[in-house]
């Protein structure tokens, strides 16, 4: 069967880009190419037709309205990339110039990073050797900041633009990544699961259909038209195992499949430094976490028809996943827990449809989706232990966290995002989008939240939430495509339904329907060198589903939350030099943030919740510079401050923490890299690299202190103040270094590679004083099969 399945896709059609330009280098759109006579479609707005051709020589004509016609052999080798590109020169119309184009992909994050909107596009087809997930690298990048409470698995918080948590949304190719469960998050996926990550600051495009408030990030899953195999395996410290399968192939006739698939375990054992009882008094020992194992699965089948009359793309997905996680302490380290444990399993199923109509002037993209989770949050425990993994009582009531919990729940999700665009003219562009989302979530908890008046286990109730947003966009290319503008409308509506409960089991039924508006513009100016952005959104933010129901073991839920709104500006420059053997690029931008009922994740014992927060005020800058003197080595660095007020405080009582910094957020941090690459340094076409990261996180606080009584920003900590402060030891800041060094065998098929995260083995601190992993060790070893 196996045999069969590579013989059908054996001698397949390979990608092909034809580029066209204009003899002044501008790109020409809806220029109609053709193939050995037969049309094969117009180029895009950018200048590019991707066809999929077969091994061979092709005679291609290139029609323009002005009557131009091109005429030109090109020679298509299916190992080698095919992008070609046409010159035409208008006063001359039967000279052609053909040449090798940059790679698709680099024009494509080009295109992107010079849309209106701030956005920073991360390609990771290079990175497919490194170590970790891909969080290591999204918290690299500019005006990015990742908080987590532990190693694999632990959940991940991303600090974008001054914003936090639910405030920045997070998406797997446009689709919101709650769908996909724990099993597909930033604490769990691979570098070499995905093709890039897109992160937007502050505005989002009309076509994902989010109601984000900060931004977001857009996970894209890598994929090909050509065909690839490949497996990697990763070894790590704290008995950390990572695997990774990427399968793709595709026949003549377009029918295409694929899988990709990633296994993740760690017993995430590193030493932490806490208090233990002694025969007299507490002290700090330097002990092992003995109950934080991490063990997650994912695995998502697919198969689809490209280039079809009646569809340009048709793909079917199957997902399946698990995660399983050990719980070892609450949010501030003060409780420890030996055996409580949280466990997933997640189903789902999608289908994509993709079809040009009208002359390709009417694209039209439509996603559906179903997803059926299963979780369990298990917490009888009748002992307790300390921090060196003794038990220290015995025969005490269920329940290690609290009362307990022997919880089950079952969760449905469906969800289905439609986007049309229509091009009014070569330069003017319709644009809608719409996302609906439903959730319903039922099961059972004997130990967990009784309703006093019905007298029901509350989880046995149904709850749902249901969302509706809306966009319709104008955007226009002005002065020869030097200016692009965009304006939008944005209309959000959502529903919630279930019972609230407190920290000592009683619950209340709850309801929540609410809709708001908003809108947002944008401006780019490119020319030459120089690339300048300006953005404007009234963003609203609804509650979601893990805010309003909790995440089922130590946040609880809260269905009376109200949306957050924000007034988002950005302002972005860049500059770069680019010479043949080397480059100098900087990058700067401005961001202001003004927030109301922003959605706060408020610490509480046992469980934590979130709230809606009174108004923030945020200003922030950020800069990049990037800077390769020859082609064997880069180097650059990025630094981002981001002033968080609280302002416009009503109560009486809390009016002294006006204008006080949001507490337990980074303000000021930044990473600096060096890279080398030598070829041929062994054996002809192989290649070595190594590679240097320092990362740098400036003390924060970590409650409110009134803004009186701050430290100046590199001045001394008064004594009271220390433990109000990460990190509590008095520096300044914590500064970490990661190395690695990569080598490619002359086959192209072998990668092996070995890192050591946190070389000075610094202790670091994060959410709420929490203490992260020390020196680490990995070796990765990555396999092409074709």
């Amino acid at each position: 069967m196996c045999m069969f399945f590579f013989g059908f896709f054996y001698g397949n059609a390979c990608p092909v880009y034809i580029h066209i330009e204009d003899n002044l280098g501008n790109s020409v759109s809806n220029a109609a190419v053709f193939v050995d006579s037969k049309s094969m479609g117009v180029t895009n707005n950018i200048g590019i037709l991707e066809l999929s051709l077969e091994a061979g020589t092709y005679s291609i004509e290139i029609v323009k309205k002005e009557g131009i016609k091109v005429k030109q052999t090109i020679s298509v080798v299916c190992s080698e990339n095919n992008h070609f590109k046409i010159t035409v020169n208008s006063s001359d119309s039967d000279s052609a110039k053909l040449s090798e184009v940059v790679v698709q992909n680099k024009t494509l994050k080009k295109q992107m990073e010079e849309s209106p909107f701030s956005v920073q596009v991360i390609d990771l087809k290079k990175q497919y050797d490194k170590a970790g997930d891909v969080g290591d690298f999204l918290n690299r990048a500019s005006g990015v900041k990742l908080r987590t409470n532990g190693n694999l698995g632990a959940a991940v918080q991303i600090n974008l633009g001054g914003l936090q948590g639910k405030a920045v949304r997070f998406f797997k190719d446009g689709v919101p990544i709650e769908l996909f469960g724990h099993g597909f998050s930033l604490g769990t996926i691979p570098v070499n699961m995905l093709d890039r990550v897109e992160v937007y600051k502050g505005v989002m495009p009309v076509y994902l259909a989010s109601d984000a408030l900060g931004g977001g990030v857009n996970m894209v899953t890598r994929t090909s038209n050509k065909n690839f195999a490949e497996v990697s395996y990763e070894i790590a410290s704290f008995n950390t195992h990572r695997a990774t399968a990427n399968l793709y192939l595709q026949n003549k006739k377009n029918f295409y499949g694929g899988f990709n698939g990633s296994l993740n375990y760690s017993d995430n054992d590193y030493k932490v430094n806490v208090p233990i009882q002694n025969s007299t008094n507490e002290e700090f020992r330097d002990v092992k976490r003995f109950h934080d194992m991490t063990r997650s699965n994912y695995g998502e089948a697919f198969v689809g028809l490209k280039d079809k009359s009646w569809a340009d793309d048709l793909r079917l997905t199957l997902i399946y996943s698990d995660f399983y996680k050990q719980i070892q302490n609450d949010a501030q380290m003060v409780s420890v827990y030996g055996q409580a444990f949280s466990k997933e399993q997640n189903y789902t199923g999608m289908v994509n449809y993709r079809k040009k109509f009208f002359d390709d002037k009417l694209k039209v993209s439509f996603l559906t989706n179903y997803s059926h989770f299963n979780t369990k949050f298990i917490d009888t425990a009748t002992v307790r232990y300390n921090w060196a993994g003794d038990i220290i009582a015995e025969n005490l009531q269920p329940g290690e966290i609290r009362s307990g919990n022997d919880q089950r729940l079952k969760y449905n999700f469906v969800s289905s995002r439609l986007n049309l665009e229509y091009a009014l003219s070569d330069r003017n562009f319709l644009e809608f989008s719409e996302l609906y989302y439903y959730q319903r979530r039922k099961g059972s908890d004997p130990l967990g939240a009784i309703s006093v008046i019905e007298g029901v286990d509350v989880l046995t109730v149904p709850a749902t939430y249901k969302k509706d947003n809306m966009a319709l966009a104008w955007r226009s290319l002005w002065i020869n495509s030097k200016l692009e503008s965009i304006i939008a409308g944005k209309y959000y509506h959502y529903n919630t339904s279930g019972y609230t409960t407190d920290n000592y089991g009683f619950a209340w039924k709850s309801s929540k329907d609410d809709n708001q508006f908003g809108y947002l513009g944008g401006l780019k100016w490119a020319e030459n060198n120089y690339l300048i952005k300006f953005s404007y959104e009234y963003a609203t933010r609804l509650p979601d589903e893990f805010e309003i129901f909790g995440d089922a073991r130590l946040i609880k839920e809260n269905l009376d939350l109200d949306p957050e709104k924000s007034h988002n500006i950005n302002l972005n420059g860049q500059y770069s030099i680019l010479k043949e053997n080397s480059s100098l690029t900087f990058a700067a931008g401005l961001f202001y943030r003004k927030v109301e009922d922003a959605i706060f994740l408020q610490y509480d014992i046992p469980f934590s919740r979130y709230i809606n927060y009174e108004q923030t005020e945020v200003k922030g800058i950020e800069f990049e510079t990037n800077y390769s003197p020859v082609k064997w080595i880069s180097t650059g660095f990025n630094a981002t401050y981001q002033d968080i007020r609280r302002v416009g405080i009503k109560e009486p009582i809390y009016s002294y923490l006006n204008d006080s910094r949001v507490p337990n957020i980074p303000f000021l941090f930044g990473n600096f890299w060096v890279n080398t690459y030598f070829k041929d340094l062994f054996k002809d076409g192989d290649n070595m690299n190594f590679t240097w990261n320092a990362n740098y996180t400036h003390r924060f606080f970590l409650v409110s202190i009134p803004k009186s009584q701050e430290p100046s920003l590199f001045g001394p900590v008064k004594d009271f103040q220390t433990s109000l402060i990460v990190p509590q030891d008095g520096r300044t800041g914590q500064f970490t270094n990661d190395v690695g060094v990569y080598y490619h065998f002359s086959d192209q098929k072998i990668t092996v590679s070995a890192e050591c995260r946190n070389i000075g083995g610094v202790k670091l601190y994060d959410n709420f004083n929490v203490q992260r992993p020390g020196r680490s060790f990995h070796l990765k070893l990555v396999y092409n099969f074709f």
